[in-house]
């Protein structure tokens, strides 16, 4: 499904510290030039605010305190700073995302899912002068809309793109409370991880949760005999809980390791 002006989203495979494979979509047109907004709007806030504070200090006559170089230094530093330095020190230090990509819930990785490096983070950052300012965000915005992963210039050159953190667009995040793990929790096939690979595990998660297949008992018998054939498992109950405990004991202790 297909956000903004965005004709295809591009699937983003991203590995969890779960150690499971997570299919998302790149973001859409829309969901990134609103977040670029945000943090727009956020910033013309802080300058504001600098600038009101400033003007507080002055009228209580205490302007005296950045007279000269050193006065004029630190207020560019105080308002400007964090201005130039917004996107890059958020994304590196935040995971990907700045304030409109959180509120948004988006995020940037690299295009095989892993996390950016910092010179990935700054390659993207010093291109926003050419993304944005020089082109007046003409150039950012139609190279998203175009390129097949949803690139900006910045984000070819960095190897990254922008990822709709709302899994398969049900509207619902990856949260390890997902997993619904107590501390009581049995394992029941306990080398489930040397015998069952991550792709394995995602193609269970696919069918059991996928409205078309997972009330299908075909499907469910048809893919839970193939696990039992891989495994050498047994189980005398419905192939649904079957598939559901697998993928429970893989990711249990996939977050033990």
């Amino acid at each position: 499904m297909a956000y903004g002006l965005t004709l295809f989203a591009m699937i983003i495979e991203v590995q969890t510290t779960q150690n499971v494979t997570i299919d998302y979509e790149t973001a859409g047109l829309g969901q990134r030039i609103l977040a670029y907004l945000i943090d727009f709007a956020f910033l013309v806030l802080w300058v504001i605010g600098c600038i009101w504070i400033l003007g507080m200090i002055s009228s209580f006559g205490m302007d005296s305190v950045f007279a000269g170089n050193l006065g004029s230094i630190f207020i560019f530093i105080l308002i400007f700073f964090p201005v130039i330095f917004y996107d890059l020190l958020f994304e590196i230090l935040n995971n990907g995302q700045s304030l409109g990509k959180m509120i948004m819930k988006i995020k940037v990785v690299n295009i095989d899912g892993t996390v950016p490096s910092t010179s990935s983070f700054l390659i993207r950052w010093l291109f926003r002068l050419v993304d944005f300012s020089m082109t007046e965000g003409f150039l950012a915005v139609i190279m998203v809309a175009v390129t097949k992963k949803s690139q900006r210039l910045g984000d070819l050159l960095a190897g990254t793109t922008v990822i709709d953190l709302k899994l398969n667009n049900r509207n619902r995040e990856l949260h390890i409370t997902d997993l619904d793990f107590h501390e009581d929790y049995k394992v029941s096939y306990t080398d489930v991880l040397d015998r069952l690979s991550d792709k394995d595990i995602q193609t269970i998660t696919s069918i059991i949760e996928d409205q078309r297949m997972r009330d299908s008992d075909y499907f469910n018998q048809r893919l839970a005999d193939r696990i039992k054939a891989i495994t050498g498992y047994t189980y005398d109950g419905p192939d649904r809980v079957f598939l559901k405990k697998v993928v429970s004991d893989y990711n249990y202790l996939a977050v033990q390791e």
